[in-house]
This record gives structure tokens, C-alpha cells and sequence, in this order.
């Protein structure tokens, strides 16, 4: 989840929970304010009844006309004479009005007068339906607006804050294509955030630590390419001579020719280790067209004896003009450790098949009846004893600089190592 989603979410719940209880909420207490005045309406309308009925001073059978021709009008009050006084008593009941031709609501007051020293029932009424409308009115405007302010709240909350995050997104998108080997370093643009120029400024500075890292790191290699191949081209040259001396004894023979082996193996761990640092490093050409099936064919060619020797059954399968996007020598030293290491840990009489298309590539062969361990096949010396153990993790980082996959997978009796190409 994205910060800015993260930091939305608490405030945007609280107000879709205040709007949804402010509404119904807003309801009730309208409507329980509106009835409170109704309410307090009928008792006065029961007072003012009470007050015109004793200052007339009727006679009680004045009294019981005005009573008859109240009850027979049904203007609101209804009267009964009673023998105690009852409680009062307010309800809300519908019944059939003849002027509105249907049931309606009706908020009646039920109480006790006293006329002429006489208890009487009172009920007067009111209609409610214009009241309810009223109230179911106020509360869909109080909807409307909260679902407008709650929408343009929204609506300046996503722009404000594309704007304000707009600078951290170029940021962003800046440091993502920013590489170490790039000529133009990596530099601090104003925000107007505080926050976000000082971390413009501590990312300029750390790229430029790493810039110059990286630039003594790979004037570094290059020193020791120069210092330590000479010496081993020297030390070799000199072994050589004495092999061709006249009174070597079959001993001196013997360590001569163990120092060569020595000195030979320092000399290709030392190149496969520049090879690396460079390809880390990010100094190998990316682009150009390289033909896999030529490579693979003049791979083969080179370990021609070593195929004879163990007896290999070797299938190649080829896409005809399958092309490579990758600069030939960077196709050349994947491909080819790919396919020493398969003979090198192969077996006599053992199976060696490889598939080219201009997609990927696979590389299986038979060697030991067990899989390999995948968390320290590509690292750097970690080989079974028939080789440095640089040449997979070698093929792993020219992968690696091309955006490439390198994967390994044991398919009895087969060790099988895929390259994936992107479409």
C-alpha cells in the first residue's frame, strides 16, 4: 500500500462513518424537535380550550351543546365528560381523513379539563403529514450537502496531493534510471518541500560517494590487470625455459609440471575474476547481434576431445537464424562456460543436449544422480573440484547485465540450466 493511501485511510473511515451516522442522527432529532413543538402546541391549544370554555360561563346545558357542536365539527378537539382526571398523554396514530382521502398520522394529546367545576376527557389532534415531508426534506439537503462536501474534500485531496507528491515522483524516477557508470551524476532539484530538498541533497551527495567509489573500484581493476598479468606471463615464460632444460630429473619434471598447473590456474582464476569485477562493475558492452548456434558450434569445436575421451552423446537443437541482442564476447563467455560446465561435471558415456532459440537457451547434461544445491551453484569458488567454480557465476552476471534469467532445475538424470530471453 502506498504511503499517501496509508495516511488516507484513518481520516477517509472517520468521515464515511461521521456521514453515515450524521444523517439518520440528523433524522431523529429533527423529528424529535418537530414533535417536541407539536407537542407543546396541543397543550396550548388544550389550554386556551379550557380558558374559553370557563370565562363563557355556560350553563351545563350550554355547556353540553358547545360540546356536541365541538365533537360534531372536528376541528381537533374531542370531549367527553369523565369521572377522575386522567394523566396526560401524547401518541401518534393514523386514521382515514376524509379531506385527504387516505390514512394519515396524527399526533393526538390526551388530557383532563376541568369546565364549571366539571372533569372532561380532552383529545385534541393535528395532522403530521406536512411535518414528516418537511423533516424527510431537510434531512435529503443535509445528505446532499454532506455527500458534496465529503466529494470535494475528496476530490482537492487527491489534487493537492499529486501536486505535493509530484516532486517525489520525479525524484523518484530519476534516481530509478540513475546508473554508476552514468557521465552525468545524479543532482539535487528544488522542491519547494523541505523535506524533500533535503532529501534531494543527501541523495546527490551519496550518488557522488558512490560515482567515485565505483571510479576507484575500476581504476583498481584495471591496476591489477596490468600488475598481475605481467608477472604470471613471466613466471610461465620462465617455467617453460626450464622445462627445456637438458639435465632435468624426472622429480624436477614432476614439480615443474605441478608449479605449471599451479600457475596456470592462477592464471585463469585471475582473469575470470577481472572478467567479473567488470561485468559487476558495469564495463561490458550491452548491445550488438551475436549468432548463438556459430557460438555454440565453435564451443564444441574447442572441447572436441574432451567429448571423444568421455564418450558424450551430444543433440544440438538449433533455431535456424536465431539472433542474439548481445555483443558477441559477452555470448561467447556465457555460452561457453555454460557448455564446458556441462562437460567438465559430466560423466562417462553421459548425455549432453542443448536448445537454442532466439528466446532462450538450455544447456542439460547427466552428471551426478542427485541435484545440485541452487543457493551456492552461482556463487563465486563454490565448484565440485573440476573447475575454479567461476564459470556459472560468471554466466550468472552476464545475465545479470543483460536482464536476462539464468535458473537451474534437475530433471533425473539431467542437470538442466535455462537462459530466458525477454520478448
Amino acid at each position: 500500500m502506498k504511503l499517501l493511501h496509508r495516511t488516507r485511510r484513518p481520516f477517509w473511515i472517520y468521515a464515511a462513518v461521521v456521514m453515515v451516522l450524521s444523517v439518520p442522527t440528523y433524522y431523529l432529532v429533527l423529528e424529535r424537535q418537530w414533535l417536541a413543538d407539536i407537542d407543546e402546541d396541543l397543550v396550548v391549544q388544550k389550554k386556551k380550550l379550557e380558558h374559553g370554555l370557563n370565562e363563557g360561563h355556560l350553563t351545563d346545558v350550554e355547556l353540553d351543546s358547545a360540546i356536541a357542536r365541538l365533537n360534531a365539527l372536528d376541528v381537533g378537539f374531542q370531549l367527553a365528560e369523565g369521572e377522575r382526571s386522567l394523566p396526560d398523554h401524547f401518541s401518534t396514530v393514523e386514521r382515514d381523513d376524509a379531506f385527504h382521502g387516505h390514512a394519515e398520522p396524527f399526533r393526538t394529546y390526551t388530557s383532563t379539563i376541568h369546565v364549571n367545576g366539571r372533569p372532561y376527557m380532552i383529545a385534541v389532534s393535528r395532522v403530521i403529514e406536512e411535518t414528516e415531508e418537511l423533516i424527510t426534506g431537510i434531512a435529503i439537503i443535509a445528505c446532499i450537502t454532506l455527500l458534496l462536501l465529503f466529494g470535494g474534500v475528496l476530490l482537492l485531496d487527491r489534487v493537492t496531493a499529486q501536486r505535493i507528491w509530484a516532486p517525489f515522483h520525479d525524484m523518484l524516477s530519476r534516481l530509478k534510471h540513475f546508473q554508476v557508470d552514468d557521465v552525468e551524476p545524479f543532482r539535487a532539484a528544488s522542491t519547494g518541500v523541505s523535506e524533500f530538498d533535503e532529501l534531494e541533497v543527501e541523495l546527490e551527495h551519496l550518488t557522488a560517494r558512490n560515482m567515485a567509489m565505483y571510479t576507484e573500484q575500476r581504476r583498481f581493476t584495471e591496476n591489477a590487470a596490468h600488475e598481475l598479468r605481467t608477472p604470471i606471463a613471466l613466471l610461465q615464460g620462465k617455467l617453460e625455459r626450464l622445462f627445456q632444460s637438458k639435465d632435468l630429473t624426472q622429480e624436477q619434471a614432476t614439480l615443474l609440471e605441478e608449479a605449471g598447473n599451479v600457475l596456470g590456474r592462477m592464471h585463469r582464476s585471475h582473469e575470470g575474476l577481472l572478467l567479473l569485477a567488470r561485468l559487476e562493475n558495469g564495463a561490458a558492452p550491452r548491445i550488438g547481434i551475436s549468432d548463438p548456434n556459430a557460438i555454440v558450434s565453435n564451443v564444441l569445436t574447442q572441447w572436441d576431445d574432451r567429448i571423444r575421451e568421455l564418450h558424450l552423446t551430444l543433440v544440438v537443437d538449433g533455431v535456424a537464424n536465431a539472433t542474439w541482442r548481445m555483443e558477441p564476447a559477452m555470448a561467447e563467455i556465457l555460452l561457453g562456460n555454460l557448455v564446458s560446465n556441462a562437460i567438465r561435471h559430466n560423466r562417462a558415456g553421459g548425455r549432453i543436449t542443448i536448445g537454442i532459440s532466439p528466446t532462450a537457451c538450455t544447456v542439460s547434461n547427466t552428471g551426478d544422480a542427485a541435484p545440485l544445491d541452487p543457493t551456492q551453484l552461482f556463487k563465486r569458488f563454490a565448484g565440485s573440484g573440476k573447475g575454479l567454480g567461476l564459470g556459472l557465476a560468471i554466466a550468472q552476471r552476464v545475465c545479470e547485465r543483460q536482464g536476462w534469467s539464468l535458473t537451474y532445475a534437475y530433471e533425473a538424470p539431467l542437470h538442466v540450466f535455462r537462459v530466458a530471453l525477454p520478448n
